[in-house]
């Protein structure tokens, strides 16, 4: 597909005011990287923006062959100092000490993989292919009278049609921005808090000691409401689609401590 009809198809499908407008003007594509990434072939793949008349960038990038096939589009990440809300209610040194850590983390995907994969489908499917996508937010989802909790969700679908979401928590400490380690917001030892979050999936030992030891804690994500607790296919034998536990604090009662609870949460 190349990447002027696939800057239509985008456009049409993002709800954004002006959208439409965009999409009259003329765009330029300009090079941002070349040879991205070389595949055992010797192909190469570079990477491509378009910019509008009015000075305006697509919030996105290409992924492109030498042919003008695009094997992959790439969305601008969405940093965790957009949001105005979570992050932007911290002072100014909790939130550089936020912005410095996640800057660390980078990217929660492979692009190389991501790439070598959009390939191999194209290479597989000809005239029909489709560019696969890949995108990355992170949002604050909690608070308590102490702690933030930030989720990074990514979106990736190489093949379009079997898209994949996962999700990446994150704690901090709102007084100095420090990262928190999951386990030390409970009470009680890591292995009693694995059992007490696996104890929401039923009353079977087997069943929750299977999912107890599984647990990742960068995949137990805190709402206001409920805690999440996901397993991304794989994870467990047999599971081939994610699984998500949902927990509510109520079930943690005397678990968690309390000033890790977020403040929408109501203890029964």
């Amino acid at each position: 597909m190349k990447r002027r009809l696939l800057s239509l198809i985008l456009c049409g499908l993002m709800l954004l005011g002006g959208c439409g407008r965009q999409a009259v003007q003329e765009e330029i594509w300009e090079l941002e990287e070349k040879n991205v990434a070389t595949f055992s072939d010797g192909e190469t793949v570079d990477r491509w923006r378009g910019y509008f008349e009015n000075g305006l960038q697509e919030p996105w990038s290409v992924y492109e062959l030498a042919d003008g096939t695009v094997l992959l589009t790439e969305d601008d990440v969405v940093s965790v100092e957009s949001d105005t809300a979570g992050y932007g209610s911290l002072t100014e040194e909790v939130q550089a000490a936020v912005s410095a850590w996640y800057q660390g983390e980078g990217k929660y995907y492979d692009l190389s993989a991501l790439l070598s994969a959009s390939y191999t489908r194209w290479q597989e499917q000809g005239e029909s292919f489709v560019p696969g996508r890949v995108g990355q937010s992170t949002t604050s989802t909690a608070t308590s009278g102490s702690v933030i909790y930030f989720t990074t969700t990514v979106e990736q679908a190489v093949d379009p049609e079997n898209g994949q979401q996962l999700r990446y928590s994150a704690a901090f400490d709102r007084a100095n921005g420090q990262r928190l380690d999951l386990w030390t917001l409970f009470t009680v030892p890591e292995a009693d808090a694995r059992m007490a979050l696996a104890a929401a999936a039923g009353d079977d030992p087997a069943v929750q000691e299977t999912l107890a030891a599984a647990i990742d804690p960068v995949h137990v994500i805190f709402f206001e409401d409920r805690l999440e607790v996901e397993f991304p296919a794989g994870s467990l034998e047999g599971l081939d689609t994610a699984y998500i536990l949902v927990v509510d604090y109520a079930q943690l009662d005397g678990v968690l401590a309390s000033s890790a609870l977020p403040g929408g949460a109501e203890r029964s």
